[in-house]
């Protein structure tokens, strides 16, 4: 059921979020968006994660909201195409080309259009945590939050008012997503299953070098790097800037 409980003053929207690890579970006013409740849940390495998942959909107090919407919030590997080359029917086949590492079999592949940006975010979701989720709520919005962290640093991209190629690095615990603007329109994106700094330097330099950017000319916006990523990076690309988002 998409709407559940009886409370009638205030309507909330449930976020669940998942990572490779855990996923946390937040609840929303819909009117302004402020939090009102967050639990994050750790896989404890004996229960699978979607009867974890399970249990907590079904607790009481969580039954006692009246959820406007429920959006389910990704967190995997991606990659974007402009939307005139979209098609539909190449949306599996080019995901498994793009990440043939990952067993796509497991998961369901999603794309979402970032209209702001005129490109198609490809995606994917491990299958049985979403079908635990669609149990109790048949109509959840998968979302992607690498496409949502694109959609922000295009943000913020516009607010630098020139036609220079912008290069971004966006590191987190166990993943990274690198993507690049070009007159300010989305020219590259991809996101890393990292968690080391020898990975991230290795994928960073190989998108800068197949980018073609200047060394000695253009710059590189961090975010969340390691003081040794940094140091490592200094050694081939001296103008880094480091970005907070």
């Amino acid at each position: 059921m998409q709407v559940t409980g009886s409370n009638l003053l205030n309507t909330y929207r449930l976020s669940i979020r998942l990572f490779s690890d855990g996923f946390s579970l937040s609840i929303l006013y819909t009117a302004d968006n402020s939090l009102v409740q967050k639990e994050d849940v750790t896989a404890d390495g004996q229960t699978p994660l979607y009867q974890l998942l399970e249990k907590a959909l079904k607790r009481p107090h969580l039954m006692e909201y009246t959820f406007q919407s429920v959006e389910l919030l990704v967190l995997s590997p991606s990659t974007c195409i402009p939307l005139e080359y979209f098609r539909r029917e190449e949306v599996f086949p080019l995901y498994n080309l793009t990440f043939p590492s990952l067993k796509v079999g497991k998961n369901e592949v999603h794309y979402q259009i970032l209209p702001s940006l005129e490109v198609v975010e490809v995606f994917s979701v491990n299958l049985q945590l979403l079908q635990t989720i669609q149990a109790i709520y048949p109509d959840v919005e998968v979302v992607s939050l690498e496409g949502r962290a694109i959609e922000t640093i295009a943000n913020d991209d516009r607010k630098k008012q020139d036609r220079n190629i912008h290069f971004y690095a966006m590191i987190a615990p166990k993943n990274m997503l690198i993507c690049c603007f070009k007159e300010q329109r989305l020219h590259y994106a991809s996101t890393f299953n990292v968690e080391n700094d020898n990975d991230r330097l290795y994928y960073i330099m190989g998108a800068w070098k197949s980018l073609q950017m200047n060394d000695q000319t253009q710059s590189m916006f961090l975010n969340n790097a390691s003081a040794e990523l940094m140091q490592q990076l200094q050694r081939f690309i001296p103008k880094i800037t480091v970005c907070e988002l």
